[in-house]
C-alpha cells in the first residue's frame, strides 16, 4: 500500500487528563487539556487498517486513560473483533475512589477483549496516587480474568543505576509482588517536560549530546522511512514521534497512509540523511534558530526543531 509503512502496532493516546501530576511526566504542559479521542473516529481507524495491514498491537494510554473507560472499552472492542492479538492498557489505576465504580470498570475491560494491563507504579505516580486504590483495581481486573496484569514502573537512568527515586520505586513495587503480581522492564524517565525541572541532574549535558545520531536508533523510535507504529492524539493528529503526518477528523485514515511520501518532506528528508545534526542544520538554512540549551537527548532537540519548523509552516500558508 504504501512502501515506507508497514504497521504491527496503533497506540491511541486517549486524553491528556490526568489524575497525577508526576515530576516526571513528558505531557506535563499539557495535563490541562481535558478533551478525549472521538471513540468512534478511533474506531473506524481499527476497522480501515487491520484491512490493509497485520496488525499485531492495539494500545491505548494517556493521560489516564480510564477517565473515558467507555472510550477506552471501545478502541478494545473494535481490536478484539478484529482479532488483533495483543489489546494493551497502560494506566496509573486511579481513576475512582468508589469501589463499585472500579469493580464495574475492570468488569467493562475484560469484555471489551483487553489482555494486557500495564500499571505504573513507581516513586513518581504514588506522590499523587494512593496504592491502596490502585491495588483495589489490580485486584479487580484479576478477578475478571485479564490474562496480563503487571506493575510498569519509570526508572531514572536505569533499572540497576543507584538513585534515591529508583530505591523508592523498588520499595513501591514490592507491594505488588507480595501479591503475586509481576513487573514489566518498565520504561527510562524521558528528558522531557517535568523531568527537565526536576530530574535534570540525571541527564546528560548538552555539549554531551550525540546529534549525528540516525532517525530511529534511540529507544521508543522508528525510522520515518520505515513505520511501524503509529500514534494517535486526542485531538486526532496521527504522529510519528515528533512529526505530524495527518488528522483522522479532517482525512481518511488511509488517505493519510497513501500520501505519506518522507522523500517529499523537506525536514524529514534532511533528517534521514544527515541525522538530527541535519535536521537541525535545515532548520537554519530556513532562517530558524531553535535554542536547544536545555535539551538533553538528540530526540528532545528533534522534537523541539520539528515543532519549530511546523510553526513556521504554518505562518507560511496564512
Amino acid at each position: 500500500m504504501n512502501k515506507y509503512i508497514n504497521l504491527n502496532r496503533l497506540e491511541f493516546f486517549i486524553t491528556n487528563a490526568c489524575t497525577g501530576k508526576c515530576k516526571h511526566c513528558s505531557e506535563y504542559e499539557r495535563l490541562h487539556l481535558k478533551e478525549s479521542i472521538n471513540a468512534e473516529a478511533a474506531v473506524n481507524v481499527i476497522k480501515k487498517l487491520e484491512g490493509k495491514f497485520a496488525l499485531e498491537s492495539v494500545m491505548t494510554f494517556g493521560g489516564e486513560p480510564l477517565l473515558f473507560a467507555d472510550t477506552v472499552c471501545a478502541v478494545h472492542t473494535a481490536a478484539n473483533d478484529s482479532l488483533i492479538p495483543e489489546r494493551q492498557l497502560i494506566t496509573n489505576g486511579f481513576f475512582s475512589e468508589n469501589e463499585q465504580k472500579i469493580d464495574e470498570v475492570a468488569e467493562k475491560l475484560c469484555c471489551s477483549g483487553v489482555n494486557s494491563i500495564l500499571i505504573s507504579v513507581d516513586v513518581f505516580h504514588q506522590e499523587f496516587i494512593p496504592l491502596e486504590t490502585v491495588m483495589k483495581f489490580a485486584e479487580a481486573v484479576t478477578k475478571y480474568g485479564i490474562p496480563s496484569i503487571l506493575a510498569h514502573p519509570s526508572w531514572v537512568v536505569s533499572e540497576i543505576h543507584e538513585n534515591p527515586y529508583n530505591t523508592e520505586t523498588k520499595e513501591l513495587l514490592k507491594t505488588f509482588t507480595d501479591k503475586g503480581f509481576g513487573t514489566s522492564k518498565g520504561n527510562h524517565v524521558f528528558p522531557f517536560g517535568a523531568a527537565l525541572n526536576h530530574l535534570n541532574e540525571y541527564f546528560p549535558p548538552p555539549e554531551e549530546i550525540d546529534l549525528s545520531v540516525p532517525c530511529g536508533s534511540a529507544p521508543y523510535t522508528t525510522r520515518l522511512d520505515n513505520i511501524d507504529c503509529f500514534g494517535i492524539n486526542p485531538n486526532g493528529d496521527v504522529r510519528l514521534c515528533a512529526l505530524t503526518i495527518g488528522n483522522i477528523y479532517e482525512d481518511d485514515i488511509l488517505n493519510i497512509v497513501e500520501n505519506y511520501d518522507p522523500h517529499k518532506i523537506a525536514e524529514v528528508k534532511a533528517l534521514l540523511e544527515g541525522g538530527v545534526s541535519g535536521l537541525l542544520h535545515f532548520a537554519k538554512l530556513r532562517g530558524i534558530e531553535v535554542d536547544i540549551s536545555k535539551c538533553r537527548s538528540a530526540c528532545g532537540v528533534c522534537k523541539k526543531v520539528m515543532e519549530a519548523l511546523t510553526e513556521k509552516n504554518k505562518m507560511c500558508r496564512v
